[in-house]
């Protein structure tokens, strides 16, 4: 029979280094060795079956003292009297210093141990960080277990003196202890007294605070080492519990943490110390909850009590998170309560820790929002930074202003047929990439004073959705004012002072006719126009109020030119192309009227815990017919609208740069009820998982402790330190913020989790106080936090996030690695999160700011409500528009602010963030991810599977860092964590590993060959696995943001799940 001990150690990085990690083998034949791994004292009895073998030691530095020599030990069969002779005294029986046993005596063995604890605990604080796994072949007849298991410091004052038979899973922890405990055991019952200092005591498992104070105490455990009748036991992980903390939020327990563990006894049953009430009957009743998370998604949640029974145990721990006030704002009834999803996070100033300084780079002549935060990353970026001549991106339309032969604003829509593929001469069939045409002005907005020497443009009112661009003369009084909102039905002129209209067309007009309709309201005059391309426009003029219809004609002037006759102070000018001759009456219906602007609301009803409705709300202005607009939608949005705004569709349909085909409804708003997975959370979870709880055998929890320990024996404050980008130091730092989690809430070890955790903290202090490579500041010009990276001249420099190009990707990182710091640092009493929310909220607040209550930021910077995903792109000009690559990035993010907020107590925070998740799942799956049925983008590109770079006009099948099928498809894959399981469907993560990963797996040996097969896990977690724990394992297949322990335990947990 063979028992194997692994102790898993961890490196304190903030002082002193412990010694190195050993392993601990016995062997029925063998002696065995012990090496401790602490400053502090340690007695630990071993023993297997036959021969008996006991081990009393202490280490100090890097020494052992056991009898005379180092690493000695004394075997009972061979030895019949052995004495521990020492430095000083460290154990005596009955008085002497000698310890005895034999061969005779072995099945009932008394020890008593004096130790001289002032003398030898100097340092208090010190503290050890074991974790046993043991198992014991199925050809062995006699069978026991570990009675001490370890002897540590719990505290200054305390230690925590641990006794376990093999079969109980009960572990105290003193330091949390808050009232007296009885444990019942096979045969005895010991209590813990909190009001006694020391305790004698018997059995086979017990617990007892023993007070420095007293210079001796004497423990008494009786070590039975009977013979079992049964021929086959296996004893996995007895000390690995696991522990999954549940929401707060939806008083739902999260995915269980499992150690399987087969115990076979003697009709022995134990109860398991994971939740409040154990079970006490031989079985393991477990209550599971079970709800849809989406269409094509269900998870499941479960909450139990467990017990080791004669044939199997499940080692199950759950710990409930304590729910903190929220700043949420929330309607409560007596069975629900409704949350304002976009609830301001905060209204205080930025951290004073963020200098005070303005960005570089200089706001253009007319681009004023007065006090306003400015949008940086919006569909109208290219109307604000740079020659201001490139177009902006509402969808379906696009607009740029136009200072030469025209001069206004032109209108641009593209039809499907205008679009161009390229392809590569190694791939005939499948196109590299698609764009469609810019900067051709379909109409022109203009007037017939406007000319190169006197047109000025402003911009003002920019907002999330919307900005208000303004063409005048150069006077105050005459001026085209043209509101821009994202998913508007028609181009809109507002025409003011002594302007008179002029509509020019670069395409041409090949005829121009006017039309009468009963649908349209007093006022409004109609027009059609047939360009050379033979596409016909619709244009709408109202007149005000105190005007008539024969007060004002639109002429054809020449063939790229229509004239008003007359100048009219407030006049409304609105085109659009035209859809079938049958569907003209809904725009007729809502011509005189136009949007403003556009905000989103929602709202998350609790007692409906898996939906959430959002809405596009557009403030209007004019009148018309229905009272309504028309605007559009894309296929994202169609999926779930409401019934309300189903029942306003108007079957006009046109086609939208890189989105498929948008859908025209009359109506002011669009509603949406999406579904939520609010059981996403910290651990590995994955769609093809049938199981509710996570679960990991010894073998593989042993695996998980020997890599973790390799993993963290380095400084990992160091390593964050020395990254010359906040985005690597955030990758980094994420890094080992997963490792943490999977030694918190997997292996379930306190003492690494404690001094893990210490680290991550120190590691955190750099960028808290802001003194990393880049610090950041508080941008008064623009108003954000971001980098100082470029003050210096240098645009590129942190991948050029001064400009406002990937917050959220850089923040991402530390969000997501704040969000775990504060869960396990909240678990173990602790207030870091607290501490440190300011700091954080800091960052949330400029990627993602919910509210406009929030002066200090612009709402929601980077993720675009419309088009359901984030732009990086920030103050930069483009003829293709704002674009993101790495969409895997992208939902990190708002994963990490869902945590974020959970942690915090901020239900707004965590339930927007989960709507947001929802939101991008469906968007990702028709625009990023290409599904072999997917038709909403162009057939041509669909065997690419994958967008490579989505710009607002053109899809490009490669990155900016280079063209490796790796890199394209790695690019939309990291980090890998449960969010990814929930966006990247199984039926796509299987179709993309069949058509363009497998072939090129075997020759990637890169750190991309381990997010590769990482991702593999999501539909075949077996191979996936197989991977990460096979014998030809080499640390050049990880990203410096991916571990190999978060692999495994990402891996292991969706295979055993599933």
């Amino acid at each position: 029979m063979r028992l194997r001990l692994n102790i898993l150690a961890t490196t304190l990085l903030m002082g002193s280094v412990l010694s190195k990690i050993h392993t601990v083998t016995t062997t029925a034949s063998t002696t065995t060795t012990t090496r401790w791994i602490t400053e502090s004292l340690l007695i630990e009895t071993v023993y297997d079956n036959t021969p008996s073998t006991i081990i009393l030691g202490r280490h100090t530095a890097d020494t052992t003292i056991i009898s005379s020599e180092k690493d000695s030990t004394f075997n009972p069969e061979t030895t019949s009297k052995s004495s521990l002779t020492t430095v000083s005294t460290v154990g005596t029986t009955s008085g002497t210093s000698e310890a005895i046993i034999t061969p005779e005596n072995r099945s009932s063995s008394t020890i008593d141990v004096t130790l001289p604890l002032a003398s030898i605990l100097s340092s208090a604080s010190t503290s050890t960080s074991t974790i046993f796994s043991t198992s014991l072949p199925s050809d062995v007849s006699f069978w026991s277990g570990t009675v001490i298991s370890t002897v540590k410091i719990a505290s200054a004052s305390t230690l925590s003196i641990s006794t376990k038979s093999s079969s109980l899973s009960n572990f105290i922890n003193t330091k949390t202890l808050t009232e007296d405990v009885t444990i019942t055991t096979a045969s005895t019952t010991s209590s813990v007294n909190l009001d006694t200092t020391s305790s004698t005591f018997e059995g086979y498992s017990n617990s007892s605070f023993i007070d420095l104070s007293s210079s001796s105490t004497t423990l008494k455990s009786t070590v039975n080492l009977a013979k079992s009748t049964e021929s086959s036991s296996t004893i996995g992980s007895t000390s690995l519990t696991s522990s999954i903390n549940t929401s707060s939020s939806s008083s739902k327990t999260k995915a269980n943490a499992e150690t399987t563990s087969s115990v076979e006894e003697d009709t022995r049953t134990t109860s398991t110390a994971s939740t409040s009430t154990s079970s006490s009957s031989s079985e393991t009743n477990t209550a599971k909850d079970t709800s849809t998370s989406s269409t094509r998604s269900t998870s499941s949640t479960s909450e139990s009590s467990s017990s080791t029974t004669r044939t199997e145990t499940k080692h199950t721990t759950s710990s409930t998170r304590t729910s903190k006030a929220t700043s949420s704002s929330s309607t409560s009834t007596s069975s629900s309560t409704v949350i304002d999803l976009f609830q301001v996070i905060s209204t205080d100033s930025p951290p004073d820790v963020f200098a005070r300084d303005e960005l570089y780079l200089e706001l253009n002549d007319g681009v004023d929002n007065e006090d306003t935060p400015y949008e940086t990353n919006k569909f109208y970026a290219n109307l604000m930074v740079g020659d201001q001549d490139q177009p902006a991106f509402s969808f379906p339309y696009s607009f740029f202003y136009l200072t030469s032969t025209y001069y206004g604003l032109a209108m641009s829509h593209t039809l499907e047929s205008s679009q161009t593929f390229g392809y590569s001469s190694d791939d005939s069939t499948t196109a590299e990439y698609y764009s469609n045409p810019i900067l051709v002005g379909s109409l022109v907005f203009s007037a017939t004073t406007l000319a190169s020497s006197n047109i000025d443009m402003d911009l003002s009112d920019m907002k999330e959705m919307s900005v208000l661009v303004t063409l005048s003369d150069g006077t105050d009084d005459n001026f085209i004012d043209f509101p821009l909102v994202q998913g508007m039905g028609m181009g809109s002129a507002i025409y003011n002072g002594a302007l008179v209209p002029q509509i020019n067309s670069q395409v041409g007009i090949s005829s121009f006719t006017e039309e009468t309709s009963t649908a349209l309201a007093d006022g409004i005059l109609k027009y059609r126009v047939t360009l050379y391309n033979d596409v016909d426009w619709l244009i709408y003029v109202t007149v005000p109020d105190e005007f008539t219809t024969d007060d004002f004609d639109l002429t054809y002037s020449d063939a790229y030119t229509l004239v008003g006759s007359s100048a009219i102070d407030g006049l409304i000018i609105q085109a659009a192309p035209a859809p079938d001759s049958d569907l003209d009456g809904y725009y007729d219906e809502a011509a005189g009227m136009y949007p403003l602007s556009c905000a989103v609301e929602g709202t998350y009803d609790t007692s409906s815990s898996d939906s959430a409705t959002y809405k596009f709300a557009y403030t209007t202005e004019g009148s018309s017919a229905s009272s309504s607009i028309i605007v559009f939608a894309l296929q994202h949005h169609i999926d779930v609208l409401d019934s309300s705004t189903s029942s306003s569709a108007t079957g006009i349909k046109l086609y939208s740069p890189t989105k498929g085909y948008m859908y025209g409804f009359l109506t002011n708003t669009l509603s949406m009820e999406e579904t939520l997975n609010t059981d996403v959370s910290f651990l590995p979870f994955a769609e093809i998982m049938t199981d509710s709880s996570l679960s990991y055998t010894s073998e593989q929890l042993q695996l998980l402790a020997e890599v973790a320990n390799s993993e963290l024996s380095v400084d990992i404050a160091s390593l964050v330190s020395e990254q010359d980008s906040n985005y690597y130091s955030g990758k980094v730092l994420d890094k080992y913020a997963q490792i943490l989690l999977v030694v918190s809430d997997i292996i379930g070890d306190d003492d690494v989790t404690t001094s893990t955790l210490s680290a991550l903290k120190t590691a955190f202090e750099e960028f808290t106080n802001n003194e990393q490579y880049y610090p950041l500041m508080y941008d008064t010009r623009y108003k954000g936090v971001t980098s100082t990276a470029s003050q210096s001249g240098d645009t590129g420099a942190d991948f050029g996030s001064a400009t406002y190009n990937d917050h959220h990707f850089h923040y991402g990182y530390f969000i997501h690695a704040a969000a775990v710091v504060g869960y396990v640092d909240a678990n173990n009493g602790g207030t870091w999160a607290s501490d440190n929310k300011d700091w954080v909220n800091s960052l949330v607040r400029d990627v993602i700011n919910p509210s406009s209550d929030d002066s200090y930021f612009p709402v929601s910077r980077m993720f675009d409500w419309f088009n359901g995903h984030s732009w990086a792109s920030g103050l930069t000009s483009a003829g293709d528009g704002l674009n993101q690559e790495s969409s895997s990035e992208d939902y990190h993010c708002y994963y990490g602010m869902k945590l974020w907020g959970s942690v915090i107590g901020d239900s707004s925070m965590e339930h927007r963030g989960d709507l947001m998740l929802s939101i991008m799942k469906r968007s990702m799956n028709y625009y990023y991810y290409f599904h072999d049925d997917n038709t909403v983008e162009p057939s041509e590109i669909i065997g690419n599977k994958v967008a490579g770079i989505l710009f607002q006009n053109k899809i490009t099948y490669t990155t900016y860092f280079g063209t490796n099928t790796e890199y394209i498809h790695g690019i939309h894959m990291l980090p890998i964590t449960a969010a990814s399981g929930l966006i990247r469907e199984e039926s796509f993560v299987k179709e993309e590993w069949t058509s363009k990963l497998s072939s090129i797996i075997d020759s990637v040996s890169s750190g991309w060959t381990g997010i590769l097969r990482l991702n593999q896990a999501l539909y075949d977690p077996t191979s996936s696995y197989s991977f990460f724990s096979g014998s030809s394992w080499s640390d050049d297949y990880l990203d410096d943001g991916q571990s190999r322990t978060w692999s495994l335990a990402f891996s292991a947990g969706i295979m055993n799940s599933s």
